[in-house]
């Protein structure tokens, strides 16, 4: 394999600090992907350095930023392997509010059946648009998986496929092998690529001096590891419904940026009936503490289910409420069609 080979030279240029035998290459720290130099892989490396998908990755790696030094935080934490700092560019883009065709949400894909127990998930509430607690959910999930099966690149494919498929696949293998499982085609088409994709872009992403691709590194800001994107953030506890947008106003701060750091309140407002955590900017605890104390709860007399004929203008005519509250309570826009049977929430007038 070529590119085999030119690691075999790269390493002689580093071991012997003689970047002239190599002059085409700025000789840097090598990081060695496992498995990177596989056929499988190495078909998604040659992939991933072509002009379009370089272009694309680069865009992935560099929107990412903002999540991806939490990850690494958490994976440096629990000592678990590097390049699963990766797998939500595979996942999602690492795009927090992603949504697939079969209902997986968020920045680490999880299906509604697959939260439980590790994100909180209801009417009000859906963790899985959290980058910060979804993180901890799939680093909770992807080691629950390898205490299991031990291995990996077995928990990774797990991770995708799910548990039971991967115990099924292992059991008709009769080999506790991810590679062997992919030969005998045992697993899922999307499987078989989904560790490849993982392993190559990892591959690029942290040797790209090695390969001459232009791909972001930001090393000054990993080797920091310290910012607001870290979860460095203050609490405050609430156990009524709060509108983060009233409550951002009430602090005097943009209403986008508290909904960015609360992206799982979905309807934009706290559950009524259960106590939740509001983030909120370093330093302003107290800041928030205050303005909550002159916020009055929402309160919901009742629920309405949506029949024919039902406009957001018509309902709230019926109850007597704004268009503007009726909708900020349900966090939908005033614009949006409304689907018969959708449950809405009536805030008190």
């Amino acid at each position: 394999m070529v590119t085999s080979f030119k690691k075999v030279i790269f390493f002689i240029c580093i071991l012997f600090s003689s970047p002239a035998l190599f002059a085409d290459v700025e000789v840097e720290e090598y990081t060695v992907i496992p498995y990177s130099d596989r056929s499988e892989v190495e078909k998604y490396i040659n992939l991933y350095k072509s002009s379009r998908w370089q272009s694309i990755l680069y865009k992935d790696l560099e929107d990412s930023m903002e999540y991806r030094l939490y990850v690494r935080k958490v994976l440096q934490e629990k000592n678990l392997p590097f390049y699963l700092e990766y797998l939500p560019v595979v996942e999602s883009n690492y795009k927090t509010t992603a949504k697939s065709s079969s209902g997986a949400i968020g920045m680490w894909q999880f299906m509604a059946n697959s939260v439980k127990p590790f994100l909180t998930l209801n009417e009000f509430i859906d963790e899985r648009y959290d980058p910060w607690k979804s993180t901890d959910a799939a680093m909770a999930k992807l080691m629950d998986n390898y205490n299991y099966f031990g291995d990996w690149l077995l928990a990774i494919a797990a991770y995708n496929c799910g548990a039971g498929a991967m115990s099924k696949a292992l059991k008709k293998a009769g080999e506790k092998d991810y590679w062997y499982l992919v030969e005998h085609k045992l697993l899922s088409s999307q499987t078989c690529q989904y560790i490849p994709k993982l392993l190559a872009i990892a591959e690029l992403a942290e040797n790209a001096s090695y390969y001459q691709l232009d791909l972001p590194a930001h090393k000054e800001e990993f080797e920091l590891l310290y910012n607001e994107t870290n979860a460095i953030f203050d609490y405050v506890q609430v156990d009524k419904a709060y509108s983060i947008t009233a409550l951002a106003g009430q602090m005097r701060i943009d209403s986008d940026t508290l909904k960015k750091l609360n992206p799982s309140f979905i309807k934009g407002i706290t559950h009524p009936s259960q106590r939740c955590s509001i983030r909120v900017p370093k330093g302003m605890e107290e800041s928030a503490e205050e303005a909550l104390t002159k916020l009055t709860p929402i309160e919901f007399p009742f629920k309405y289910t949506v029949v024919q004929g039902d406009s957001l203008w018509s309902i709230s005519r019926r109850f007597g409420v704004s268009l503007a509250s009726l909708c900020e309570t349900n966090g939908i826009k005033e614009n949006d069609i409304l689907k018969i049977g959708k449950i809405l929430y009536i805030p008190s007038k």
